[in-house]
């Protein structure tokens, strides 16, 4: 009998491909098996109840937690308050697992609730409303890839990708339903009308003014005990402050330039080329030109900057040679604490000053300054001299040497050579006078603000007419002028300061009120005193009513449908009278990463 490798072949591989097979396909089997009964272990049993009867399986709830986040940040993202802040660089709280435990029960009864009018979306829904929130997040200055929607899905949502897009088919139905709801809401009448009439009334006051010079003869001189009183109040005020004396070591960068050689043709073009972004020209745009981001600057010719470029040269090669010449006082100025057991002599920058003398060190002593008069200083030492917090330290010593300050002058040393705390002078002839100046001027504003309130009390209690008898006052009517704009008052400060007041509703009509004359732009007139009297307030529809009204009835509208929308799904939530398993109380829930930076 003849010998087939072909039937051998077949014979002997045939075991072993059945043996593969096993070895393959089981593992794959329990493997299914085994992670399918985990994930219905998960998802097993009830997670709450809402409205008395309706279970919501773990299963459902789990599916909406994966996307809660997504909702929570969605509405983030449109609240005006929250963007506002964002701008600003105030990231909002990521959301803790309540938080977003909370938002997932919501979804779960908006969903419900929209299932139950029979409220579906669409494929064609969905994938509008993906493109609508790709182009929010980019502007629409992209094309669409999956890739860019991922990182919105991650980045913004806090969730996967895979998990945004079922977010985004429960967000459709869910605006569904919202929509129709606040479609239904419209805003009062009486709102729009008011807004409509905002800008459009005209308005007629009276106004007396209150001049304080008017009451200088009913001033009294303090007595002894008021002085002391006020003193004892406002001792701050007539502290004599605490005064310094410093002694200053410096390389003045101006004196070094003056050695400085002058540079030549071939450094100029080396620094500009370096150098270029300080000859950039100011950035400009054609009129309705907008600005764009990585716009490239034009650069001004070497020919029109090469005048300068010198100076630049021999400032930088002078700052460069200060700094090491302190560098190396520095050093000596060790080697004298460590000579002298850490301590300074009272001589240190003498000798300083001596070792290093070819230098061009400049050495002196200021006055005594206090903190108030370091900008005095600072035209002597230049400025960025952080005098106003070092040399004013409290624990500071004297004697103390300061590091190597760098100012717009050199580079220095400060040693603190005198120390003078602030003191309490007590009340001395001149703290007398002014005390008594103040309290003069305080009974004066007290005196003219009493007679307006009196007069404003008169016009309340028994009109205007009893009060113009009662107190002769100089009042004066303006014409009718359009509420926020200008009064025709000769004082424009006391226009303004009147039409504000009606604008904002703080005098109304038939009304008087006291207008404190800190009220007023007008240092002069902060201690007078007036009294406005709203005599008339008048409606003027603008001419185009029609149009006006339509547009205010619009922006009312989407504001009360806006709040309509939250009250329904407050209320929604609140009637589902929602009871959560008790088993569910051990879930811990994760909260997202960090805020969002759209």
């Amino acid at each position: 009998m003849a010998f087939s490798f072909e039937k051998f072949v077949q014979k002997s591989t045939r075991g072993l491909f059945a043996f593969i097979v096993v070895i393959m396909v089981v593992p794959l089997v329990l493997w299914g098996y085994m992670g399918d009964d985990q994930k219905r272990e998960e998802d097993k049993g009830d997670a709450g109840v809402i409205h008395g009867v309706i279970k919501i399986s773990k299963a459902e709830y789990n599916r909406h937690l994966e996307t809660a986040a997504a909702s929570y940040w969605w509405k983030k993202f449109n609240d005006p308050m929250t963007m506002m802040l964002m701008r600003y660089g105030r990231q909002p709280e990521p959301p803790k697992p309540d938080d977003v435990a909370k938002q997932a029960w919501e979804d779960i009864i908006l969903l419900r609730e929209a299932k139950a009018n029979g409220i579906e979306a669409s494929e064609q829904e969905r994938l509008m409303e993906m493109r609508d929130i790709f182009q929010k997040f980019t502007g629409g200055r992209m094309e669409y890839t999956d890739d860019t929607m991922a990182r919105i899905a991650t980045d913004l949502f806090k969730v996967s990708f895979t998990s945004f897009n079922k977010w985004i088919a429960d967000h459709v139905v869910i605006e569904k339903l919202l929509t129709l709801v606040g479609n239904s809401e419209f805003a009062d009448f009486d709102k729009v009308y008011d807004r409509l009439m905002t800008g459009q009334q005209m308005a007629k006051v009276w106004y007396a003014s209150f001049d304080p010079k008017d009451y200088l003869k009913d001033l009294k001189t303090p007595t002894t005990d008021e002085i002391a009183g006020y003193y004892q109040k406002n001792k701050d005020k007539f502290k004599v402050p605490s005064k310094v004396q410093v002694a200053y070591l410096m390389c003045d960068v101006d004196e070094l330039k003056k050695a400085e050689p002058e540079p030549t043709e071939e450094e100029i073009k080396t620094y500009y080329n370096a150098n270029q972004q300080e000859f950039s020209k100011p950035h400009e745009h054609q009129p309705g030109e907008e600005h764009k981001e990585g716009e490239k600057q034009e650069i001004k010719p070497l020919s029109e900057v090469k005048g300068e470029i010198p100076n630049k040269i021999k400032t930088r090669a002078a700052e460069k040679k200060a700094a090491e010449i302190m560098s190396k006082v520095d050093v000596a100025l060790g080697a004298v604490a460590t000579a002298n057991n850490g301590n300074y002599p009272d001589d240190v920058f003498d000798q300083l000053k001596a070792k290093f003398k070819d230098d061009k060190l400049v050495y002196d002593i200021t006055t005594s300054f206090d903190p108030k008069q370091v900008e005095d200083i600072e035209k002597i030492v230049g400025a960025n001299s952080q005098l106003a917090t070092w040399a004013f330290d409290p624990s500071l010593k004297v004697g103390t040497v300061s590091q190597k300050i760098r100012t717009s002058k050199g580079v220095a040393l400060f040693r603190l050579q005198k120390k003078i705390d602030s003191l309490d002078p007590g009340i001395t002839e001149r703290t007398r006078e002014t005390i008594v100046k103040e309290l003069q001027k305080e009974q004066i504003r007290k005196k003219t603000t009493q007679v307006a309130t009196n007069v404003v009390q008169e016009i309340s209690t028994n009109g205007m007419i009893s009060a113009r008898v009662k107190y002769p006052i100089d009042g004066r009517l303006t014409r009718y002028f359009k509420v926020g704009q200008d009064t025709g008052i000769e004082d424009a400060a006391l226009g303004q300061a009147i039409s504000q007041q009606v604008q904002g509703h703080q005098v109304r009509p038939g009304k008087a009120s006291v207008l404190s004359g800190q009220m007023l732009r007008n240092k002069d007139k902060a201690d007078w005193s007036y009294v406005v009297y709203l005599e008339d307030l008048v409606d003027v529809p603008p001419e185009d009513v029609s149009t006006q009204f339509n547009g205010s009835r619009r922006g009312l509208d989407e504001e009360a449908r806006k709040r309509y929308r939250e009250v329904f799904t407050q209320k929604a939530v609140q009637d589902a009278n929602l009871t959560v398993d008790p088993s569910m109380k051990k879930t811990d829930t994760k909260s997202t990463d960090s805020a969002p930076k759209p």
